[in-house]
């Protein structure tokens, strides 16, 4: 018998920042959306048919995160995208 997987509730920052990505925004609007937030927590919303596919993408967009100091994580209904942003490292919820 399997055993039963139980949800626990996320506690989220209470600076987060939700931003929404665009499905035919580039790398390049991404990381230059990410400068300009000031706060250091975001939930970055992907959509399922987002032109963020690349694995190459996914690491400069996790590094230049990094170099800002960012605690970004991933929402994606998508699990290519849940799964490739994992592979490179993000927090995916």
């Amino acid at each position: 018998m399997a055993a039963k997987k139980i949800k626990v509730p996320v506690q989220r920052p209470l600076d987060e920042q939700v931003v929404y990505i665009d499905p035919g925004e580039n790398i390049t609007a991404v990381r230059e959306r990410l400068e300009r937030i000031e706060g250091q927590h975001i939930a970055l919303v992907v959509p399922p048919q987002t032109h963020l596919r690349g694995q190459v993408v996914w690491k400069l967009l996790h590094a230049r995160a990094k170099e800002l100091g960012k605690d970004v994580y991933i929402v994606s209904s998508d699990p290519q995208v849940r799964a490739m942003a994992r592979s490179v490292r993000f927090k995916v919820a």
